[in-house]
């Protein structure tokens, strides 16, 4: 090893002594005996040669070794055969998405895929690893949540069995028995599950149990939204998300276990600080208001499906109230009887037409006639040719001749010592 290293080009090749895999990948024996092959073949990501591990994955699991090397995993924190997160057990690009969303860009970090870029990013990652620390930073408080919640750490030693036989999709395979694939014939030919990358998975670019599993996340939550109601839960165009309120309901029928404020603070203040709460035990549900919407969106995430008083709760975004609207359709009013001039209340009009001459006006408010004078009196105006009189709120009344008079009336004059007549030697003009 001695002359290998001494090689300038033969200095980056990695040498280590146990792999970096997750416990679904050693398998379901607790006895693992594995081979060790020195730079045995090139990193699928940064093309560098390094130790290669080999073993049987579980008693009836199929042989499996490492793709990736072992700084590559580090950069990422993912397993060197599966690369799948270590923490989470997450697809990297899922997990990548819940850290950008939730304001925690510097838990991701991107691998330059440019040969000169990544001889460089490579070094800069071995030197502060050397140094006890890496180059991606941690997740915040709420991606954390929103991880743990979705996270899948339990061994799913599914994945370790032999892969389909294709001699015996066709129907050549001769070995029977000793053949160390599955007979079984494929499902669907056009499976994309079928072509997967690793690279493409490192890098979270085209991963289609990625995508798979993001499509199934999302169809829960619209389920668990329409299982615990619309009127709560579901955020349509015509209802708007509340700011900074959360929405929580007990799972099942009732009867539901009661509520009330301080069990709700007990169990919520950790995660901000909360300005009132509203139970409605009848319904088994709740609400909470915080003074920020990013404590609402980690008490979201963190009690989401959690048990409160041994039942499961439902949490999530409340809507804000819906506040009035100008259509007419929407305005409730009276409607006029068909057998006596009366109104009933708490009915909608028919064919409401909103305006001043439109609306029938109640028996009772139909203004009285003017008296016989006052009507000669109006008539006569009209015929002379008199003005009438001006309506109230029509401004200040002026006399006749008062107008014309200011057109016509001489502008002042700017005054002058020498034209003031009371002088001597001032000639009047």
């Amino acid at each position: 090893m001695a002359s290998i290293k001494r090689d300038d080009v033969k200095q980056k090749w990695e040498e280590t002594e146990f792999p970096l895999v997750c416990e679904t990948c050693l398998g379901d024996n607790a006895y693992v005996r594995m081979t060790k092959e020195a730079h045995g073949k090139k990193c699928k990501i940064c093309e560098n040669p390094f130790t290669v591990f080999a073993w049987q994955a579980g008693t009836k699991g199929r042989l499996k070794k490492v793709e990736i090397c072992r700084s590559c995993a580090q950069a990422k924190n993912v397993c060197q055969v599966c690369i799948y997160d270590l923490q989470y057990g997450l697809p990297v690009k899922v997990r990548d998405k819940i850290l950008k969303e939730s304001g925690s860009a510097g838990g991701t970090m991107q691998v330059p895929q440019s040969q000169a870029n990544r001889a460089w990013y490579s070094a800069q990652q071995e030197r502060i690893l050397a140094q006890g620390g890496n180059m991606v930073g941690e997740a915040n408080e709420l991606a954390h949540a929103q991880l743990s919640s979705i996270a899948r750490m339990e061994p799913r030693y599914e994945r370790n069995l032999p892969k389909l036989c294709s001699f015996f999709a066709r129907g050549e395979c001769n070995r029977g028995a000793d053949c160390p694939f599955r007979h079984e014939m494929p499902r669907d030919r056009n499976d994309p599950l079928s072509k997967q990358n690793t690279k493409d998975r490192f890098h979270g670019t085209n991963d289609p149990a990625a995508a798979k599993l993001w499509a199934r996340l999302k169809a829960k939550e619209a389920q668990e939204s329409m299982k615990n109601g619309d009127q709560n839960a579901k955020l349509d165009d015509t209802y708007e998300r509340a700011k900074a309120t959360l929405y929580l309901r007990f799972h099942g029928d009732p009867p539901y276990p009661q509520l009330n404020e301080e069990l709700i603070r007990d169990h919520f203040y950790s995660f901000g600080e909360i300005i009132s709460v509203r139970i409605q035990n009848e319904k088994g549900q709740g609400f909470v208001e915080y003074t920020q919407p990013e404590a609402t969106e980690l008490a979201i995430s963190s009690m989401n499906r959690k048990d409160l008083l041994e039942r499961s709760l439902y949490v999530a975004w409340a809507r804000a109230p819906k506040r009035g609207t100008t259509q007419r359709q929407d305005i409730q009013g009276v409607q006029k009887s068909e057998e006596s001039n009366t109104y009933d209340k708490g009915k909608p009009l028919q064919n409401l037409d909103i305006g001043p001459s439109k609306i029938p006006i109640p028996k009772g408010l139909i203004p009285a006639k003017p008296p016989p004078e006052v009507a000669a009196i109006a008539a006569a105006r009209r015929a002379g040719g008199v003005a009438p009189v001006p309506r109230p709120g029509g401004g200040v009344i002026r006399k006749g001749g008062s107008i014309a008079a200011k057109k016509t009336a001489r502008a002042p004059q700017p005054y002058y010592p020498s034209t003031n007549p009371s002088r001597m030697g001032s000639k009047a003009s």
